[in-house]
């Protein structure tokens, strides 16, 4: 039960360091560019992620069958970096967010429901199903509210 409160916990959190990254990003993009903002951002994330696994002393060597998927969620980072700076510098943070939750919505449900990559299958139901309608539905009068 508490690695469900910490999981809960950390996945708010993802949420609230999602938005605030956002912004950062969409003020930098404004100031030095959407490629100099990428290129700053990502170089920070190598020097911290290589200074963490030299403290950790990770022992785990890199397995060859991963690296076409490290490469596919390196360029999908810079698209969600560069996508998410780009609009929230023209429509604002809370419609980005609520449309980026929106797109998780989709994504997330087809991959519960196939179980891809080795996750657990948690097949859409038609109760899940219509609680997505209904949220979709918000989201878009969310929107339409917001022009």
């Amino acid at each position: 039960m508490l690695g469900n409160k910490i999981s809960f916990i950390l996945a708010f959190s993802a949420g609230l360091f999602g938005v605030t990254q956002g912004m950062m990003n969409a003020y930098i993009g404004k100031v030095q560019g959407q490629y100099g903002m990428i290129i700053g951002v990502s170089a920070i994330q190598i020097v911290f992620a290589s200074f963490l696994l030299w403290r950790m002393k990770s022992h785990s060597s890199l397995q060859l069958h991963v690296i076409p998927w490290i490469l596919v969620a390196g360029v999908l980072g810079v698209a969600i970096m560069f996508s998410t700076s780009y609009a929230t510098g023209k429509i604002g943070t809370l419609p980005v967010f609520i449309l980026i939750i929106a797109g998780q919505m989709v994504a997330s449900s087809v991959i519960d429901h196939f179980g891809l990559m080795g996750l657990p299958k948690n097949p859409v139901t038609l109760a899940k199903f219509g609680s997505i309608l209904l949220i979709m539905t918000g989201i878009l009068c969310f929107i339409k509210s917001s022009r």
